[in-house]
């Protein structure tokens, strides 16, 4: 079709295109179909009263759909164009068939038809090798045209199935590479996957989150209206809940009235119910003692393929598809034995749920049922460190230890001997008792009451030197901020925080190490690698010194059943002086902080 590669050649506005993704997070479950990279895209919603089609055909594709060219082009270019409503019949009958309750072949209506550059799905996973089929994840045609199309497929009364027949050519083969994601009115019913052959949707007009397809592998990761999480950490139990607002409503009367939407002035009032109603279901146990929580916060997320976000923003969200986050904190000192939560809430719709494990050695996925509701998790940890805050002391080689009892002794010695030589009698012997006693008991003391000052030669520390203590200073800060208790907090900074710099330090350390991430968690710095100080300086006032560090860490941070981890790159200035044997962080400033992935 010689015109036809010219239009789409004429294309002058599409030179090229810079795609620029933003940075996804890490998450638990990853989709590596690479069909949201496929040439051509189909976007299938089924309306109330139409089947919606949005289509991409990619720019070499185009030639296989001519029906779907725009009318204006065709009258000032083809001499004769068949009419639309002809060419939309044989589309409809050839190319891309809908048909309701596996009879009634729906015609298709032409909304509209344009160039554009295709929408940017780009998977960050592309090129990535899928581990289960071992194949290379499909990257995106490099060639962005597409002519966009929008079909409707209208139909009467609500049909209990709607299928969607892709094109074939003579041969019954795949016309065109399709991926496709459909959605029951708002509700997504799948994540994307390619769609390859003849498929059927069965509708649920009283509730489209249970609308399904009859072909078990297409299904979307997010299908279940309830979750429970159960995260084990360090200073912290804490039980997490997702649940469609829908189904909360089965519990809570959350007077919404007829209202389609949840306004952004009525989230919280919503979220204040939710927060009181699971303060007391779902019973947790810690080390097998019922407890009660510390604190219980919830958030509206938004579910997608590549992760869990807030809604933070002033969007009106549909009640269909709201889901609710909440968050229950059990404080703990260590890590338990055991923790277990006895779920009470099911319904006619839900009878079981996932219900995931997490701990330092990662998910462990199970389930509550209506005859099986207790979820629990035991310590199988063997070679778990608890993070714990210790002293930082100073190297032999940069104090001067006195042994203050050893030499007290020793003068009382010298003083009786003295005496005992210049007296007779009884004072003598008594005063000679008194020396032989005072000389064992410095010799053997020489280790106790000591007294440590800083070594006034020493000098500045080296490189190397400084590396330690600094090093030192970060892990106990790491674990410092695993309390979420602000009282232990405060206590555990004041191990190897100066008391004269404690709030100006408290929240440079704050700001480092609780990086917010996607999803509304916050990430704490795990490890720490490739440190590093330099521009080594003394201290002003005070044995110690100042110098720049530079140093990675990997920051984890889980909420939701997802995990997000992060590097950071630092640059700080630091200084720690020296003081009773000990090093202590008297000063911070954080000059630069890269996050990567």
């Amino acid at each position: 079709m010689p015109r036809l590669m010219r239009w789409v050649l004429s294309f002058g506005w599409i030179v090229g295109l810079v795609v620029f993704a933003p940075a996804p997070g890490h998450a638990d479950w990853i989709n590596l179909s690479g069909a949201e990279t496929s040439p051509n895209i189909a976007e299938i919603t089924v309306l109330d009263d139409r089947v919606r089609i949005a289509l991409e055909v990619y720019v070499d594709d185009i030639s296989k759909v001519p029906e779907l060219l725009p009318q204006d082009w065709l009258e000032e270019n083809a001499t004769a164009p068949e009419p639309l409503h002809a060419r939309m019949r044989t589309f409809s009958e050839e190319k891309f068939q809908v048909v309701a309750d596996g009879s009634e072949r729906l015609t298709a209506e032409l909304r509209l038809s344009e160039p554009r550059l295709r929408k940017d799905r780009a998977s960050p996973f592309a090129g990535m090798i899928n581990p289960v089929t071992r194949q290379k994840t499909p990257e995106p045609p490099g060639d962005k045209r597409v002519l966009y199309v929008e079909l409707d497929y209208l139909f009467d009364g609500k049909p209990e199935t709607i299928s969607v027949i892709p094109p074939t050519d003579a041969d019954d083969r795949g016309l065109l590479a399709i991926g496709f994601i459909a959605y029951h009115k708002s509700v997504p019913v799948i994540d994307f996957r390619y769609l390859t052959g003849p498929v059927t949707l069965k509708l649920d007009w009283d509730d489209p989150w249970y609308s399904v397809f009859d072909n078990p592998n297409l299904k979307r990761h997010h299908r279940w209206p309830m979750l429970s999480f159960l995260y084990i950490e360090p200073r912290e139990v804490r039980h997490e809940i997702v649940v469609r607002l829908r189904d909360l409503e089965d519990w809570v009367n959350l007077d919404r009235g007829a209202r389609r939407s949840v306004e952004p002035d009525g989230r919280e009032e919503i979220k204040q119910k939710a927060n009181h109603f699971f303060r007391s279901r779902n019973q947790v146990e810690i080390d097998g003692v019922e407890v009660v929580p510390r604190s219980v916060k919830s958030e509206f997320l938004d579910l997608s393929m590549t992760g869990v976000q807030v809604i933070d923003d002033e969007r009106e969200i549909d009640p269909t598809t709201a889901v609710l986050g909440i968050s229950l904190s059990y404080p703990v000192d260590h890590l338990p034995r055991t923790a277990s939560t006895k779920w009470d809430l099911f319904s006619d719709r839900i009878q079981r749920l996932p219900a995931t494990s997490i701990d330092p050695a990662g998910p462990f996925p199970s389930e509550v049922s209506i005859t099986d509701p207790v979820h629990t998790w035991t310590n199988h940890l063997l070679r778990y460190e608890d993070p714990r805050v210790a002293a930082v002391p100073v190297s032999g080689d940069r104090t001067l230890r006195l042994p203050m009892l050893s030499l007290g002794l020793g003068v009382l010695a010298f003083g009786a001997g003295l005496f005992a030589v210049r007296t007779q009698g009884r004072r003598r012997k008594t005063a000679g008792i008194i020396a032989v006693v005072a000389i064992f008991g410095a010799a053997l003391s020489k280790d106790e009451g000591q007294l440590t000052l800083a070594n006034p030669v020493s000098g500045l520390p080296n490189q190397t030197e400084a590396s330690d203590p600094m090093l030192a200073v970060l892990a106990n800060a790491n674990a410092a901020f695993l309390e979420v208790d602000d009282l232990q907090l405060t206590a555990e900074l004041s191990k190897f925080v100066h008391p004269d710099a404690t709030g100006s330090v408290a929240a440079e350390l704050e700001r480092a190490i609780k990086i917010k991430i996607a999803g509304g968690t916050t990430a704490r710095v795990e490890t720490i690698k490739d440190l590093s100080v330099s521009e080594i300086l003394p201290l002003a006032n005070g044995s110690g010194f100042s110098g720049l560090v530079e140093w990675t860490a990997r920051a984890r941070g889980q909420h939701w059943g997802h995990t997000h981890l992060r590097d950071i790159a630092y640059r700080a200035r630091a200084d720690l002086i020296e003081q009773d044997g000990m090093w202590w962080l008297s000063g911070l400033t954080v000059l630069e902080m890269d996050i990567t992935q």
